[in-house]
């Protein structure tokens, strides 16, 4: 222990201005790492008190005289320089809540989110207590949930997003939360779109930038004078004004079709959107196609009402009876209800002569025991013109007229089945469309 000796010499060499029993020492080792300061009594005591160190391995110290120690010991008076003022901006900050976004995931449930978080599930009891539109049962994975918690770990307010311009917000309101709907505001665009029939017209309008529904609806507001499986043709050509609304610049998916226009083997088809959001062509006509009650020109006596429990008055047995029965003499003008095109036209064994009318995508009509047909299958036929003849063919007790009506394939009675309207506009209500139609022709123009 010879290299205690020269530092045991100056210790004895220094004035100390300390008591004699609160001497500290310090030992300083070139190339060595500091461990300890040891507490010295006297500086006399010094050779009687081993200093305790750790000495590097590279200086080989024997294995024997490494001793490590856990005790340190702070300089007195230390200069550590004043301590640097608070920003009191950033000592506000840091006490405010802050937003926090999680973004809802496959599995995830409420309760699950809330322990994620770590927030208390009694504080998930109080938000549901609040939801009576019960909006958080739908979570759904993607949806971003928004949570405001402050520093004592308190839900000051939830917000579920529904939609862009619908926003669930959960404020606290003392013990519990209470629940309001956030609306965006909202304006709406006109774009003009165009295009060309290259294939079938669902393609050619997905290509020109119409979505499925609005494509749908064209085929819906031209059923009465277009089959656009049969009758479009390549290079036909289409016009579609779509009004869109937005917010804040993002589309929130809500569209609105304005107007059409079809050009089929060289004649034009347009449909206007009026305010009421039914469609009318270019005078204010109706699109929809109303139907004449009876197809006939002069009342006549029902023989037999629709009845689907009637009993045959043939066979005697209970069969539906899913037509209106007439009892006219044979020959009698039988009318088209509506506008539409004849599919059927033949001879029945039971049905006799029996001619079918396919009017737009929900309706059809059907007339039974015919005595002549005066259209073919493929022939466009108006509401009122004259379609064939009545009789007694097929199986029938007498002359007579069936007729039936098929909402979506389906027989109701045509007497009580509530029909499409066929009104169109009139007085100030017209002129302000036709002012419209004249703005919206404009636009169709410009596409």
């Amino acid at each position: 222990m010879k290299f205690f000796r020269p530092i045991q010499s100056r210790l004895q060499d220094m004035p100390s201005p300390l008591p004699k029993r609160h001497l500290y020492g310090i030992v300083l080792l070139s190339g060595l790492t500091l461990s300890t300061a040891a507490l010295i009594p006297t500086p006399g005591e010094l050779m009687n008190k081993p200093v305790r160190i750790s000495i590097p391995a590279a200086l080989h110290v024997p294995q024997q005289e490494r001793v490590d120690s856990t005790e340190f010991y702070a300089l007195p008076n230390d200069d550590i320089g004043a301590v640097e003022p608070v920003d009191a901006l950033d000592e506000i900050a840091a006490q405010e809540p802050e937003w926090q976004e999680y973004v809802v995931q496959n599995g995830d449930t409420l309760s699950t989110i809330f322990n994620g978080l770590g927030l208390p599930l009694a504080t998930m009891y109080k938000l549901l207590d609040a939801d009576e539109n019960r909006v958080l049962d739908g979570l759904r994975p993607g949806q971003t949930l928004y949570l405001l918690i402050d520093q004592d770990n308190l839900l000051q307010e939830f917000k579920l997003q529904r939609d862009i311009m619908h926003t669930r917000i959960f404020s606290r309101n003392g013990d519990g939360y209470e629940s309001r709907l956030k609306t965006e505001e909202s304006h709406w665009e006109s774009r003009s779109l165009k295009g060309t029939i290259n294939g079938s017209f669902y393609l050619s309008a997905r290509s020109a930038g119409l979505s499925a529904g609005q494509i749908q609806k064209v085929a819906n507001l031209f059923q009465w004078q277009l089959n656009f499986a049969r009758d479009l043709r390549q290079g036909d050509t289409f016009r579609v004004v779509v009004k869109r609304e937005f917010v804040e610049g993002e589309s929130t998916g809500k569209s609105e079709l304005q107007a059409v226009e079809i050009v089929n083997g060289g004649r034009t088809y347009q449909v206007f959107r009026h305010e009421d959001g039914n469609f009318y062509d270019a005078e204010g006509n109706s699109m929809e196609r109303g139907f004449l009650r009876i197809p006939l020109k002069h009342s006549s006596r029902i023989s037999s009402n629709f009845n689907l429990h009637r009993k045959h008055p043939v066979t005697g047995r209970v069969r539906p009876h899913k037509g209106t029965d007439f009892a006219v003499p044979t020959g009698t003008p039988v009318l088209a209800p509506s506008d539409g095109v004849v599919v059927k036209a033949v001879r029945h064994r039971l049905a006799g002569n029996y001619l079918v009318i396919r009017h737009g995508r929900k309706y059809t009509t059907r007339f039974l025991h015919l005595s002549k047909f005066l259209v073919k299958p493929g022939d466009k036929v108006r509401r009122g013109e004259r379609i064939a003849l009545s009789g007694n063919t097929g199986r029938s007790t007498g002359p007579h007229l069936h007729y039936e009506f098929l909402v979506n394939n389906r027989a109701v009675d045509p007497m009580q089945v509530k029909l499409p309207m066929a009104e169109g506009l009139t007085g100030k209500e017209k002129q302000a469309f036709l002012t419209r139609v004249k703005q919206l022709k404009q636009q169709l123009g410009a596409s």
